[in-house]
């Protein structure tokens, strides 16, 4: 078994926040913090207010549920904004919030939903749900609070969550990178997916929480006749899409600024334009599961450059023509999450996840898929008696893709297969293969558990090397019992 980006690649230095560079000290650091670049420069209104939704093909005016805004907070007085902020709350303390002390959530909020006059943003109907986790004053939040205002959200009604700000991986400890994880991964299986924005830094390592397995995410891109990637953002496996956000206006206080407008920059004002392109899919695709809407936005963008998906650009500048239009994968193959014993066998989840081998259930037969940086792992239940013997084999669909296989005991504990522990692990192939296969005599009577595991997104050893997208595979399994011996009878 392998441990997964977002805690393997870990470094002695780290960044400390997505506005400025620091120093940290060596080893993890409790109490690892988001940090927030500034709002925008103060400006009159722009000259066009319709470039951002122009930009990426917004289709106007669409009913959805609230977009969630993890920020300083937003105005509800800003005019683009007026009647459709919902009542805030603070994921600190827990108090309702009714402003913004900097300005840049009710930019952020403009950019998402903005309905003029002087601006619109990319979906102008959507009711905007604050959760403040940048207490006044301050530019950074601890992950606690963040993981807080993720569930907040979600338990508001949100259709989709927006965090903004970032924190290098490296500053976190595993637990903070595990609750984070845990609070996106719980969004998504109540259907609220999680978008965040690249780092700005220049870099190509992970960050929180962009780094992580099932977000969406966005970058800046520059505001040229021809778009491309906005320099200071981070490049890697994590970047979904470019939205603009390089020079782009919103909405500010006017405490903050007597015109009411701020002239911004950065990840973070790409990123509610990509929630706010997920809010209208919703609506507009009701059909979709949530696994398909999450591949169905994350692929919608128009190329960049190189064709397809890459490092630099994700699938290209976000196109919402393209994500109201593109069929949907043809089979969703891997209701999510399923990556973890904890997301397989616990009350809430355990139905979306049956037992694939039952008492009376002795082969099956399946097609997944794992994605090293969304979706790096897939976890089966299987129940076995003891004794019974069981073989189980996967095949990559591309013979130059790479897997691992463990058959994990009943014993295994929440997020051992996300953390790399080995302790349970009755058989694994211990490396990579594209036909792994297993066999394994039950030393015990109950619920075991197959992962099968993609390559890291990024190989610490070799950073420069680039890992499958995606990872079509067919996983069969079948079962033996073991017949008692026969005692002969003496004459």
């Amino acid at each position: 078994m392998r441990r997964r980006t977002a805690i393997a690649v870990r470094v002695a230095a780290a960044v400390a926040g997505a506005g400025a560079v620091a120093t940290a000290p060596a080893g993890p650091v409790q109490g690892a913090e988001l940090a927030l670049p500034p709002a925008g420069y103060c400006v009159p209104a722009p000259d066009d207010p319709a470039y951002v939704p122009s930009t990426v093909g917004a289709p106007g005016a669409v009913a959805t549920k609230p977009i969630a805004i993890l920020d300083t907070g937003v105005d509800p007085t800003a005019p683009p904004l007026a009647g459709r902020v919902l009542p805030g709350w603070d994921a600190a303390t827990g108090a309702p919030v009714a402003d913004d002390w900097d300005g840049h959530g009710t930019t952020a909020a403009g950019l998402a939903a903005g309905a003029g006059p002087g601006m619109a943003g990319v979906s102008p109907a959507s009711p905007i749900l604050p959760i403040r986790i940048y207490a006044p004053g301050l530019r950074t939040a601890p992950l606690s609070v963040v993981v807080k205002g993720i569930a907040r959200a979600v338990a508001q009604g949100a259709g989709v969550v927006v965090v903004e700000g970032a924190v290098a991986d490296a500053a976190a400890t595993e637990d903070e990178v595990r609750a984070l994880s845990k609070a996106v991964d719980a969004a998504l299986a109540q259907g609220v997916i999680v978008v965040a924005g690249m780092a700005d830094q220049s870099v190509a390592d992970p960050w929180l929480p962009s780094s992580l397995p099932h977000v969406l995410v966005a970058g800046a891109a520059t505001a040229t006749a021809t778009p491309g990637r906005s320099a200071p953002v981070d490049t890697g496996p994590w970047l979904d899409l470019l939205a603009p956000g390089e020079g782009v206006t919103g909405p500010l206080p006017l405490a903050v600024c007597p015109h009411g407008f701020g002239f911004s920059s950065g990840s973070s004002f790409a990123a509610p334009q990509l929630g706010a392109a997920v809010a209208i899919v919703r609506a507009a695709r009701p059909t979709l599961t949530t696994a398909q809407l999450f591949e169905v936005v994350r692929r919608a963008g128009t190329d960049l450059g190189v064709a397809g998906r890459d490092d630099d650009s994700g699938y290209g500048l976000l196109s919402l023509p393209a994500a109201l239009s593109a069929a949907p994968p043809a089979k969703d193959t891997s209701p999510e999450p399923d990556d973890d014993p904890f997301w397989v066998r616990s009350k809430a989840y355990a139905k979306l996840h049956p037992a694939l081998l039952t008492r009376t259930r002795m082969r099956f037969k399946a097609v997944g898929s794992v994605s090293p940086a969304k979706d790096p792992a897939d976890v089966y239940r299987i129940a076995l008696v003891k004794r019974e013997r069981v073989v189980v084999s996967v095949t990559a669909a591309d013979p130059d893709a790479l897997l691992e296989l463990a058959i994990m005991d009943p014993r295994v504990e929440d997020f051992d297969v996300t953390d790399d522990v080995d302790e349970w692990a009755d058989v694994a192939t211990g490396g990579l293969s594209d036909d792994p296969r297993l066999e394994l005599t039950a030393r015990r009577s109950g619920t075991y558990y197959v992962a099968v595991t993609a390559q890291d997104a990024v190989d610490p050893d070799d950073p420069t090397a680039t890992a499958a997208e995606v990872v079509p595979y067919t996983i069969s399994a079948y079962k033996q019992r073991k017949k008692a011996k026969v005692r002969k009878r003496k004459r």
